[in-house]
């Protein structure tokens, strides 16, 4: 799953902290302008956070969630 976009990304999938930040890459390199990226469900907060770091999303760059099955859905702005 390297190769991973984000119309791919199932609605129940969870991304691992790799597939994240490979993600992040390919959506910057897509857009000049930042703006909103779904970048999908992910398992633990520490995920969230490397991918994050990895984009530099900062104060108010990042929109997460802990839902009841555990998923955690991610946006970041960059």
């Amino acid at each position: 799953m390297s190769d991973i976009g984000v119309a791919e990304i199932g609605s129940d999938q969870v991304l691992t902290r790799e597939e994240g930040v490979a993600l992040g890459e390919r959506n910057a390199h897509a857009a000049s302008t930042a703006q909103w990226h779904w970048m999908g469900n992910y398992g633990n907060v520490y995920d969230v956070v490397a991918v994050a770091n990895s984009r530099g999303c900062g104060t108010g760059s990042l929109v997460t969630d802990f839902q009841t099955n555990g998923l955690m859905p991610t946006y970041m702005f960059y």
